[in-house]
């Protein structure tokens, strides 16, 4: 209730300045995934009169662009609350912005959703039984007092299909702009750009480029993290010294990215063709350097759709997944575009038929996915997305 009491109406009274955005990360700020590289486009196009902030509350994330002169501001400070008061669009990419009154101190701010991935399983109000709490009594009232599914002004989809079998089952928005992800410019581009690392794992991705040039195959290992905890080493469905031996016999380097949601570690320093990369950075500039990937329910199968490489999908555990984690946004077997396979032997099978004989049956199905998933196969997402945020809300 202080929420209310206090904070709305502070925002209410305290004008709003017309041309100031914040952009918000996950996790209380972390700086990677589509609000990080929306910030750097507006940031190198270094014109006109907005003002645009990066909005953290971890100190390493303020540091790291303080020393880069990136415009930052650390929470909670006195400065940071007159900022949140002030500020007239919020850019966000999770649902964990409205903690701590910010949803209050922004009650009159344009709020733009982003999101984090089109996620394969059912999240935020397409999950029943969150839908069903959302629409009722307490839910309401549970609702209009903290904003926990609260009503944005914009929110970011991929493609038509998305935006109405997704997208607009899951969250509660004036409109849509079906643009694709600033994430993935990067995919389209090989210029360097100055900050595109910040927030990376530079040092694994220094020991990747140089096993690149010595003409080693880069297979990432990206599984999902599962509600009941647990994973495919931990479960038995994997071996770290059968990958090791099948990677040495092969020439490749498998490289583990975990979810940024479990604290899981695998024993991956023992063997020198594996490599961990750590779960808090940045994954885009990771999947643009490498040439496989392997996956289980995961949102980044469908980024990887745009790079148009091999998917080889892992789900060893998919009947107690859909029972006790999640259910599925999609039928699975049509939106997961890639061989299947439940023992690691399917999996460096699959593997040793595209490492050594090329095979690659599913190219034309990606495509057909990529086209229905993806609207624009560019690297323009973010030019897109700022050009109608300030034709929007910014007039001048």
């Amino acid at each position: 209730m202080l929420g209310w009491a206090i904070c709305v109406p502070m925002s209410c009274l305290v004008p709003k300045k017309k041309n100031l955005v914040l952009f918000m990360g996950r996790f209380q700020g972390e700086f990677f995934g589509n609000v990080k590289y929306l910030y750097l486009y507006l940031h190198r196009l270094r014109k006109g009169n907005v003002r645009y902030y990066f909005f953290t509350e971890h100190k390493s994330v303020y540091k790291t662009l303080k020393q880069n002169n990136l415009p930052v501001i650390f929470h909670p400070t006195l400065f940071s609350i007159y900022t949140l008061l002030r500020t007239n669009i919020i850019i966000v990419s999770s649902t964990a912005w409205i903690k701590k009154c910010k949803y209050h101190l922004l009650f009159r701010a344009k709020k733009v959703q982003l999101f984090h991935g089109l996620a394969l399983k059912k999240v935020e109000l397409a999950v029943p039984w969150r839908a069903e709490y959302n629409n009722s009594p307490r839910g309401r009232l549970d609702n209009a007092i903290r904003g926990r599914f609260p009503l944005y002004d914009l929110l970011i989809s991929t493609s038509e299909y998305c935006t109405k079998n997704v997208f607009s089952k899951e969250f509660r928005t004036r409109e849509f702009l079906e643009s694709g992800y600033p994430r993935n410019d990067i995919f389209f581009t090989d210029q360097p750009n100055e900050y595109a690392s910040l927030g990376s794992d530079k040092e694994t991705l220094s020991k990747i480029n140089k096993l690149r040039t010595e003409g080693y195959k880069i297979i990432l290992y990206a599984p999902t993290f599962r509600d009941t905890g647990g994973d495919a080493i931990m479960d038995g469905a994997m071996n770290s010294k059968q990958l090791s031996e099948f990677a040495g016999k092969y020439k490749v380097v498998f490289v583990f990215k975990l979810h940024i949601s479990t604290s899981l570690k695998y024993e991956s320093e023992t063997y020198d063709n594996i490599l961990q990369y750590d779960n808090t950075k940045d994954i885009q500039p990771l999947l643009k350097v490498s040439n496989v990937l392997i996956t289980d329910y995961s949102s980044v199968c469908m980024d990887y759709l745009l790079l148009d490489r091999p998917v080889i999908f892992f789900p060893y555990d998919y009947e107690k997944y859909i029972q006790k984690d999640r259910d599925m946004m999609f039928d699975y077997e049509w939106i997961t575009v890639g061989p299947k396979c439940y023992s690691q032997q399917q999996l460096q099978k699959a593997l040793a038929d595209y490492i050594v004989d090329g095979k690659d049956d599913f190219a034309r199905r990606r495509k057909e996915i990529r086209n229905v998933i993806w609207k624009y196969k560019d690297g323009n997402a973010s030019e897109r997305i700022w050009d109608f945020i300030k034709e929007r809300y910014i007039k001048t």
